[in-house]
């Protein structure tokens, strides 16, 4: 037995190769395999700030007036709704990687449980974003609310639903086992 042998045990070596296996498979996907990446422009890199201006208005455009401190909230143009344990919240993450991608944290649920809450608040949970990027936003339970469609359709003609399904049986074995 050899010397990684002695110290981390039969099982212990092996979780030890896995482990570097992964750093070296995540490795090449995200450095090697897209190429060399452009660097990204400074206002990217810089944290938007935390709260939306004072006496700035929701529009039908989205547009919170002049750019302040790194761009504006506006509505999503993305919204991502599907069945519970369908792979939502993975599909949002990996979305998010992209640069021109912003999201909303937590799901806002503003179609189906805050509507009363009105547009002004619904914008005000968006990110900053700059002109070019995308705002997304992700809630599962639109797809079973029977008013959401009509509602994003109404705050929005051109707001997109990306729809994530999944094999009920998997996906019914997937919510029972968590």
């Amino acid at each position: 037995m050899g010397c990684s042998g002695r110290l981390l045990g039969p099982v212990g070596g092996r979780r030890a190769s896995l482990l570097l296996t992964m750093i070296l498979f995540f490795t090449y996907f995200f450095y090697c395999l897209p190429g060399p990446c452009e660097p990204l422009p400074p206002a990217l890199l810089l944290p938007p700030p935390a709260t939306l201006p004072d006496g700035a208005a929701p529009t039908a455009a989205g547009d919170s007036g002049p750019a302040l401190g790194g761009g504006s909230r506006r509505f999503p143009q993305a919204i991502i709704v599907g069945v519970k344990k369908g792979g939502t919240r993975a599909l949002l993450e990996f979305l998010r990687v992209h640069p021109g991608v912003r999201a909303v944290g937590a799901e806002p649920h503003f179609f189906d449980r805050c509507y009363e809450k009105g547009l002004r608040w619904y914008r005000s949970l968006m990110p900053r974003t700059l002109e070019g990027q995308i705002t997304m936003e992700k809630t599962p339970s639109y797809f079973v609310t029977k008013e959401a469609p009509r509602r994003i359709y109404n705050m929005s003609r051109d707001t997109k639903l990306i729809v994530v399904v999944r094999n009920p049986v998997t996906r019914a074995i997937s919510d029972y086992t968590q």
